[in-house]
């Protein structure tokens, strides 16, 4: 309705309950408003893999592959979405004072160990579908690492040259034209 508050939100629980509270605590200004809310820091899922590694003190070697062959990554790629996403917190920061009030990779790193003392309820492992095949995964990796051995590495002439980043609408303009 008008007169409420909508959130549409990807992060923490931590913080999304403190971003409810302030809505709550804000009525006045939030009142009809719709907010974007995420946790300020996003993470990739690499590093998410690496938090939770490091959370448990397990030490594993990431192996990035293309999506194609990574077949045992591609639950952890399906839920909630199969790219990186990055909300627009501006308004909610600006008109509500939003920031984190748990660091998200503290935050992964809470949900790891607990997980690691507490298991997962029956419904979670249910929708996990526990899709971990170890040995299959271990070829496939042994099969990568081949592959890669394989590569030549001199397949370019030069190596291409590194430039200044790109400076974007608003950056600095370029001296001189191409």
């Amino acid at each position: 309705p008008d007169d409420g508050l909508s959130l549409c939100h990807f992060g923490s629980a931590a913080n999304m309950a403190h971003a409810v509270l302030l809505g709550v605590d804000h009525g006045n200004v939030a009142k009809g408003r719709i907010y974007n809310c995420g946790d300020t820091k996003v993470l990739t899922l690499r590093q998410v893999v690496q938090v939770c590694a490091d959370a448990l003190n397990h030490d594993w070697k990431i192996i990035s592959m293309p999506y194609e062959l990574a077949v045992c990554a591609r639950p952890l790629l399906a839920q909630p979405w199969s790219t990186h996403r990055v909300f627009d917190l501006t308004r909610i920061r600006s008109e509500l004072g939003y920031a984190d009030v748990v660091d998200p990779i503290e935050g992964v790193a809470e949900a790891a160990r607990w997980v690691a003392e507490n298991g997962v309820g029956k419904r979670t492992a249910r929708l996990m579908q526990d899709p971990f095949d170890y040995p299959a995964e271990d070829r496939l990796a042994s099969a990568w690492r081949g592959a890669m051995a394989q590569m030549p590495r001199d397949l370019f002439r030069l190596e291409p040259g590194y430039t200044s980043q790109y400076s974007g609408p608003g950056g600095t303009r370029r001296k001189s034209e191409w």
